[in-house]
C-alpha cells in the first residue's frame, strides 16, 4: 500500500464533488498500489467492511464521502474486514 501524497490529497478534494467515483478510483489506484484496476476492483482490493463496500458499490454518497473523508484524514485505505 501507498501513502497518498499531498498534492494526491489536494486533487481528490478538488474534483471529489464534480466525480466522485473517478475521483476515488484514481486515488485508490494510487494508495493500493493497482493502476490498472477498474473502480470494482479497487472496492474488492480495498478489503472495506462489507457495508462500505456495497455502499461503494452502489454509488451511494455517504460511502463515498466516507473513503473520501479516509483518504483525506489517513492518505491510505485503513479499514479492514473484520
Amino acid at each position: 500500500m501507498t501513502r497518498l501524497r499531498k498534492t494526491q490529497v489536494e486533487a481528490l478534494l478538488t474534483n471529489y464533488d464534480s466525480a466522485p467515483i473517478d475521483t476515488l478510483t484514481t486515488a485508490l489506484r494510487i494508495a493500493l498500489d493497482a493502476p490498472t484496476l477498474d473502480w470494482a476492483a479497487l472496492v474488492v482490493s480495498a478489503d472495506l467492511p462489507h457495508d462500505l463496500s456495497e455502499g461503494l458499490r452502489r454509488g451511494d454518497p455517504a460511502a463515498l464521502d466516507q473513503l473520501a473523508a479516509e483518504l483525506n484524514e489517513l492518505r491510505e485505505v485503513a479499514r479492514v474486514k473484520k
